[in-house]
C-alpha cells in the first residue's frame, strides 16, 4: 500500500483492510472532554505521562497534514490525516518497515466523564512475525491507563 492509499483511507475514518495487526481498546476517564483532549493534543508532554512516546514532538498545528514523530533509534513517522476537535483524530505513518493507520475517538459521557477509544491497525513485511494483535492490545491498554491516570489527576506532573 502506497503512502497515497495510507492517507485516503484515514482521511476517510478508514482502517487497513484486512491487517495482520489491530486492535481497539476503551476507556471511561472521570475529566471533562475538555481537559483529556488537551492532554491528547499535547504532543510534547506525552512522554511525561507515558514513557514508551519518547521524544514526541508535532511539528506545525495539531490539525491535518502536519507530521508527527516519536520514539528513540527508530522513529515512528505519522501524519495526521483528520481532525474533529474533541471527537476524533486519524493519524498515519511508518516505522521500520510496516505502515499504520490510528483512530482516537474522544466523546462525553454523562456528567464530566469522557470515552476514550485508540483503533491501530497496522501491515507490512515481516509485522506478524515481530508484533501480535495481543502485543498491540496491550500497548494500547496501557496508553489509555496513562492518559487516564493523567487526566484523573490533573496537579500530577
Amino acid at each position: 500500500m502506497t503512502m497515497d492509499e495510507l492517507a485516503q483511507l484515514a482521511r476517510n475514518e478508514q482502517m487497513i483492510p484486512k491487517a495482520p495487526i489491530q486492535a481497539t481498546h476503551s476507556v471511561r476517564i472521570a475529566a471533562s472532554l475538555h481537559n483529556v483532549w488537551s492532554i491528547l493534543t499535547n504532543v510534547s508532554e506525552w512522554e511525561r505521562w507515558y514513557p514508551y512516546l519518547q521524544n514526541a514532538r508535532l511539528l506545525g498545528p495539531f490539525s491535518a497534514q502536519t507530521r508527527l514523530t516519536y520514539g528513540g533509534w527508530i522513529q515512528h513517522k505519522l501524519r495526521l490525516a483528520k481532525v474533529v476537535p474533541e471527537e476524533l483524530v486519524m493519524l498515519y505513518g511508518t516505522m521500520a518497515g510496516y505502515q499504520g493507520i490510528t483512530r482516537w475517538n474522544v466523546k462525553q459521557v454523562g456528567t464530566n466523564h469522557t470515552e476514550v477509544s485508540f483503533t491501530e491497525s497496522s501491515s507490512g513485511f515481516l509485522i506478524s512475525a515481530l508484533y501480535s494483535n495481543q502485543k498491540l492490545g496491550e500497548h494500547l491498554q496501557c496508553w489509555l491507563e496513562a492518559l487516564k491516570n493523567k487526566a484523573e489527576t490533573p496537579y500530577k506532573s
